[in-house]
């Protein structure tokens, strides 16, 4: 199938598909033709740390841009944010055997270290930019 590649867009377009690209408006006018090899080459997945950008006009792995503070921060919130949901869904029928008086002392032992790890995500500053230490998952 005969590929092309748009600079603008950074995408990739089939030709046979032109017809109905043109029909929903989205057909570029930078489209160049590629190789086979061209396009097996960057529609695979990046190399860590790139991302699939433009040089001269054609296809390249170029590295992902550095993140914004603001960027960090909201990602290391989102990350809290996660691993809170996640370790409060595992703790939720422990307590509710607790609450009834039906958790035995290996799982109450469980609930106790989730809730340590929690306590520990709680008292975590996602402000930082730098390298953050997240706590280490429970081993019981």
């Amino acid at each position: 199938m005969k590929m092309l590649f748009s600079a603008s867009k950074c995408a990739f377009y089939a030709a046979a598909w032109e017809e109905s690209y043109r029909a929903a408006g989205n057909w570029p006018n930078d489209l160049i033709v590629l190789s086979d090899s061209q396009y097996k080459e960057f529609s695979k997945q990046p190399p860590p740390d790139k991302l699939l950008g433009v040089e001269n006009g054609k296809p390249a792995w170029v590295s992902q841009p550095q993140l914004t503070e603001n960027e960090i921060i909201a990602k290391n919130v989102s990350k809290k944010m996660q691993l809170l949901a996640e370790a409060k869904s595992v703790i939720s029928i422990w307590q509710t055997r607790l609450l009834v008086d039906r958790i035995c002392e290996k799982d109450k032992a469980k609930l106790y270290a989730w809730l340590d790890y929690i306590d520990a995500l709680e008292a975590m500053d996602t402000s930082e930019t730098g390298s953050i230490n997240w706590p280490d998952l429970p081993v019981a």
